[in-house]
């Protein structure tokens, strides 16, 4: 794999290096072959990376080994949720799908039977609520500047 498909930079410049990312198949019984592709969202969730961070990128386009290399990884909860739940996307797990269903219940729609432009706004509804009380748990309140205004605007969205 080249570098359009194994480097990671979070921009044009910076600390930046070789990437891994690990796949969870949901439908093995697919089969495998050269036609597979890792963005069929239907089939592979990306749900761990290793970034190795071992070059420094200048504005130039020149990597030199960064003095202190080292390995960053992430592993998304609501991934993770998503594998060992087996439900089909993130929305559905018993992180977000409790909101998801009680806003559909409020509006008076099964959510099982909505058509999926439905269904994506029970599921922004149910995003945004979580972020919303995550950032009140913050102890962020709605405001006109910075993180008080992400509330205020997650709000009006939700309502």
């Amino acid at each position: 794999m080249g570098a359009a498909d194994n480097f990671w930079a979070s921009g044009p410049t910076g600390p930046c290096g070789p990437c891994s990312e690990l796949y969870y198949d949901f439908h093995p019984e697919r089969g495998s072959g050269p036609e597979v592709s890792l963005e069929d969202d239907s089939r592979f969730i990306e749900f761990y990376n290793l970034v190795f961070m071992e070059l420094n990128r200048d504005a130039g386009g020149a990597l030199t080994p960064l003095a202190a290399k080292n390995i960053d990884t992430g592993m998304g909860l609501e991934r993770m949720a998503q594998i060992l739940q087996g439900v089909p996307n993130n929305y559905e797990t018993d992180l977000i799908f409790p909101i998801v269903a009680k806003a559909a219940e409020l509006a008076g729609i099964d959510y099982a039977a909505a058509p999926p432009a439905a269904q994506t706004a029970l599921k922004v509804i149910g995003d945004h609520v979580r972020a919303v009380v995550y950032l009140l748990s913050d102890g962020v309140l709605p405001s006109n500047v910075g993180r008080g205004y992400v509330v205020r605007r997650l709000l009006r969205r939700v309502i």
